[in-house]
C-alpha cells in the first residue's frame, strides 16, 4: 500500500511540475498577445482621432494585470514630471517591471523600443515605428511560440519516462 501511495506522489509531483511550466509559458504568450492588442488599439486611435497618451494609457483596461499596473505605474511617473522625455519614463519602468513580465530579453528589449513609438513627435512617424515594433514583436512571439513546443515535445515525455524509472527502481 506505501509503495502505491508513493507511486502516485512521485507521479503526481511530475505531472504537477509539468503543468505548471507549460501554464507558465501559456501566461507569458498571452502578455505578449496583449501588449500586440494593447498596440494595434494605439495605433488605431492614433490614426482615428488625436490622442493623449497619459489619458490612454489610464483608461486603458487591460485582461492582464501586469501590463495593467506598468501602464498605471508610466501614468504615475509622466504626471509627476520628474523626467525629461516620456521614452525615459517607459525605460525606467519597463526595466524595473520587466521581472515581472517574465518574458525573455529579447522580446522586452522590443517592448521597450516601442516607446519610441508612444512618445515620438511626428504622429506618422510614430504609427510606422509601432507598426514595425509590431511586426518585430509578432515574429519574435511565433518563434517563442514553435520553441516551446519543441520544448514541450522532447520534455515532456522524457519526465514522464524518467518518473517511470524512479517507480521501477523503488519496486
Amino acid at each position: 500500500m506505501g509503495k502505491v501511495v508513493g507511486i502516485t506522489l512521485i507521479l503526481g509531483g511530475i505531472v504537477g511540475v509539468l503543468y505548471d511550466w507549460i501554464e507558465s509559458q501559456k501566461m507569458r504568450e498571452k502578455r505578449v498577445e496583449e501588449f500586440a492588442v494593447f498596440i494595434h488599439k494605439f495605433i488605431f486611435a492614433m490614426e482615428t482621432e488625436k490622442v493623449k497618451v497619459i489619458d490612454y494609457f489610464s483608461t486603458y483596461s487591460s485582461k492582464d494585470e501586469v501590463l495593467q499596473r506598468t501602464l498605471q505605474e508610466v501614468v504615475i511617473r509622466l504626471k509627476e514630471n520628474r523626467y525629461p522625455t516620456g521614452q525615459s519614463v517607459w525605460d525606467d519602468v519597463l526595466r524595473e517591471e520587466g521581472k515581472s513580465w517574465g518574458i525573455d530579453k529579447d522580446v522586452l528589449d522590443v517592448i521597450i523600443k516601442c516607446g519610441i513609438g508612444f512618445f515620438g513627435r511626428c504622429k506618422e512617424e510614430n504609427i510606422t515605428y509601432l507598426k514595425k515594433q509590431l511586426a518585430k514583436l509578432e515574429n519574435l512571439q511565433m518563434r517563442k511560440r514553435q520553441k516551446d513546443a519543441k520544448e514541450r515535445k522532447v520534455w515532456i515525455p522524457v519526465s514522464l519516462l524518467g518518473g517511470m524509472m524512479v517507480v521501477i527502481l523503488f519496486l
